[in-house]
């Protein structure tokens, strides 16, 4: 359907403005700038529903046949998604086809978002189908406008329609403690903690106190740095002199012949200043291991070999594939298994050509019905999907090739 198709229909299908849509997508006015955007908005959501029913609607004939474990691992590979944020779409979808029907049919009206719609889910999870149910009904008769306004008024409803549930909701929640890491642009990165408000607010308490008295006594950095600084200090230690740090360094084969002087790198943190791989260098409880790569292609030579030939080509594969070899996956390499894409049982060799990090999880689902596993190269690892769809996933360089001539 063609957008102006589209923005004919909006106004029957979505109750949108009725605007004179003659001067095509695109106008001067505001005011239709903003209709459109309306419209647009509810189009999502519209969208939105119809693939929840289509991803429950896989899941339910996949687990019809018996075959339902690997499931976020087909629709990911399929749609290009990350096995994670498929298994998360995936309970979503079927949780509000089968529990939270009124919040499915609000989507598919566009009377509510996808944020919205995911909030009614996640805020109803623990409860009971009828309960989860008397939610729905209560919130989405007078639809908060604001996803906040939303999430606020459904845990108002859940402490009406189940109060005395609250104990077994919250030891639930608890169960969904967890520190995630998630790595971000220009050396930066976030560490989150989630857990009981009793414990994490009192640790904030903490830090805050700290960071502040710091403060009064003439400290020059914001509060916002002083919190930081803390909350490294308490949890690894002042100065963090105790914790061990293992520091891969890459260094061009020329640079050891004596051709040139071309600077090393550490693996594994994007664009890290040199005077931090100095400061490190410099630091007594490091370890550091060579990487050696060649120049003009930016590939993995060599890697030092301070251990037995076993644990430096375990070490060599690693770095070569930083994360798990099955699409999307992002667990990263260190915590996965050395994997024979030919198994070791059926004459596979233990080289590099043979061998790629698989996770737990994606080393089991390479061996169920469908699935294929090929590793033309060392470098090249190719899945195919029960679907018979191909993804090629290749070891980048660990650094950038230099342009010729060499």
């Amino acid at each position: 359907m063609s957008w102006d198709a589209v923005l004919e229909a909006a106004p029957r299908e979505f109750g949108a403005p009725d605007f004179d849509w003659a001067d095509g997508p695109f106008r001067a006015d505001e005011a239709s700038v903003l209709a459109e955007l309306e419209i647009v908005q509810k189009g999502k959501a519209a969208l939105q529903a119809r693939e929840v029913h289509l991803l429950a609607q896989y899941s339910q004939m996949r687990a019809a046949r018996g075959v339902s474990k690997y499931v976020s691992e087909e629709v990911g590979e399929h749609l290009d998604w990350s096995p994670g944020h498929a298994a998360r779409q995936l309970s979503v979808s079927e949780g509000l086809v089968t529990r939270q029907p009124q919040t499915l049919a609000a989507l598919e009206r566009g009377e509510v978002d996808w944020a919205k719609a995911r909030a009614m889910y996640e805020v109803c999870r623990p409860l009971t189908v009828e309960h989860a149910q008397e939610v729905e009904a209560g919130v989405l008769a007078d639809v908060p406008r604001f996803y906040k306004s939303l999430r606020d008024k459904a845990n108002r409803w859940v402490k009406k329609v189940d109060p005395d549930g609250a104990e077994q909701r919250r030891l639930a929640r608890r169960k969904d403690r967890c520190v995630t890491f998630t790595r971000e642009d220009d050396g930066e990165a976030f560490l989150g903690i989630r857990g009981p408000v009793e414990q994490l607010y009192p640790a904030y308490v903490r830090i805050d106190q700290h960071a502040r008295r710091l403060k009064q006594q003439g400290d020059t950095r914001s509060l916002d740095q002083l919190r930081f600084d803390v909350a490294m200090d308490f949890l690894c230690g002042e100065n963090s002199s105790h914790i061990k740090t293992i520091v891969w360094v890459t260094v061009p084969h020329t640079t050891l012949l004596g051709v040139d002087d071309k600077p090393g790198e550490l693996v594994g943190v994007d664009s890290l200043p040199a005077q931090v791989v100095r400061e490190l260098a410099a630091d007594p409880k490091s370890t550091w291991r060579r990487i050696l790569y060649d120049p003009a292609s930016g590939m993995i030579t060599d890697v030092g070999r301070k251990r037995y030939p076993p644990a430096a080509m375990s070490e060599n594969v690693r770095l070569r594939h930083p994360r798990c070899t099955h699409p999307g996956c992002n667990r990263p390499s260190t915590r996965c298994q050395i994997d024979h894409t030919i198994r070791h049982a059926d004459y596979g060799h233990t080289c590099l050509c043979n061998l790629n990090p698989r996770c737990e999880r994606h080393n089991l689902c390479k061996e169920q019905p469908g699935w294929h596993v090929e590793q033309p190269e060392p470098d090249v690892v190719i899945t195919r999907s029960p679907l018979g769809r191909e993804v090629t996933v290749r070891a980048e360089p660990i650094a950038d090739p230099d342009p010729p001539p060499y």
